[in-house]
């Protein structure tokens, strides 16, 4: 997937992450792209749905993590879970 924009600095952006996404059967069949810029309130998001494979771009108010989109073709809430320690 590609990028909607040009990054020029990182320090322009309050939360910034990509993240490969798996449907039921745990195939890494969708990404999302999830980005805010500093002193907004809206996520940007950019998703391939895992399920349906559809690319769609929306904006959204994250309320509290772990954060969850939807996909506005199939319908399925996708949960965007947070990066394991390593």
């Amino acid at each position: 997937m590609k990028l909607p924009f040009e990054i020029k600095d990182i320090r322009d952006f309050s939360y910034i992450t990509s993240r490969k996404l798996k449907n039921d059967k745990g195939e890494k069949r969708g990404e999302v792209f999830i980005w805010r810029r500093r002193g907004e309130e809206e996520f940007n998001c950019k998703l391939k749905c895992p399920y349906c494979e559809e690319e769609q771009e929306f904006s959204v108010v994250f309320n509290r993590r772990p954060y969850r989109v939807r996909c506005s073709n199939c319908g399925k809430s996708i949960l965007v879970e947070k990066l394991a320690a390593k």
